[in-house]
């Protein structure tokens, strides 16, 4: 019997399977389409692992500054309503912005603040000196004063931020602090003609206070804040503070503030109301 005669190579099927298979898993890149490129790194092809390192660049997000620095001077054009008690007398006097300017000798006022993450430390000082005159009419005699006075005012406070931070939308800040305030008055004090000079009168004391502070950011270089506070126990009877305030980053080192401040004080020996517009220009750090 003859034997049938091979006329084709026979294949291993395993073979001709993993050939499909490498054929099919193994892409190549048109080099006039590179978009359409298949990526190859880290797939398995036949027995053999592509380890292609695949490198990750993370894009750099700005780091949010710990400590923040500002200070620098500002101008309250406020209007005052003083009682000031000069020994058996009291002068009364009511005093507009136009007015003060007139009687005002020189002055200087600052603000400055430093924070750290939530917590911070402010700082408002006012010094003055101003020229005092007034009558009145104490039974059948005229009284008269003439002179100076000048008169310190300072506010320190810490706070803590509990809502928001310095990116947010809003922040809340819950603060407290204290006051103090010191007026010396020297004068001449005229008696139907008669002139006398009584010595220096002073008065002197601290609050202190629990307020807050809110700020609302519509924008990262425009903000709108509002500050006020109240004395809790001192030496004044009663005494408050409010102000709102638009401030406008200029670059990263200048901030400029425009606003609204009230204050008043009601003392044994000076009851004072100060309002009216202020300005201030501080450096940032």
């Amino acid at each position: 019997m003859t034997a049938p005669r091979l006329t084709g190579v026979a294949r291993h099927p395993r073979a001709h399977a993993d050939t499909d298979t490498e054929t099919d898993r193994v892409a190549f890149a048109d080099p006039d389409r590179p978009e359409e490129a298949a990526d190859t790194r880290g797939a398995d092809v036949g027995s053999i692992q592509l380890d292609a390192p695949t490198k990750l660049h993370k894009l750099a997000e700005p780091q949010a500054k710990d400590w923040h620095f500002a200070i620098g001077p500002y101008l309250w054009a406020s209007s005052v309503d003083a009682n000031v008690s000069l020994g058996p007398t009291t002068v009364s006097s009511g005093v507009d912005f136009i007015q003060l300017e007139q009687h005002a000798k020189y002055g200087a006022e600052a603000v400055g603040e430093a924070r750290y993450k939530q917590f911070g430390i402010y700082g408002d000082l006012m010094y003055g000196v101003v020229a005092v005159d007034g009558s009145r009419d104490v039974g059948p005699l005229m009284v008269t004063l003439e002179g100076g006075a000048s008169s310190i005012l300072v506010d320190g406070a810490a706070g803590y931020t509990f809502y928001g931070d310095d990116q947010s939308l809003l922040s809340l800040e819950a603060r407290a602090g204290v006051r103090y305030q010191r007026t010396g008055v020297s004068a001449a004090l005229g008696i139907s003609g008669a002139s006398i000079s009584p010595p220096e009168q002073v008065d002197a004391g601290a609050d202190a206070l629990a307020g807050g502070h809110v700020v609302v950011r519509p924008a990262s270089w425009f903000s709108l804040s509002s500050t006020f506070d109240y004395g809790v126990v001192g030496a004044s009877s009663k005494t408050w503070s409010a102000s709102g305030d638009a401030n406008v980053q200029l670059g990263s080192r200048v901030l400029v503030s425009l606003g609204y401040r009230t204050l008043t004080m009601d003392r044994t020996h000076i009851d004072l109301v100060m309002h009216g517009p202020r300005a201030a220009v501080q450096l940032t750090f």
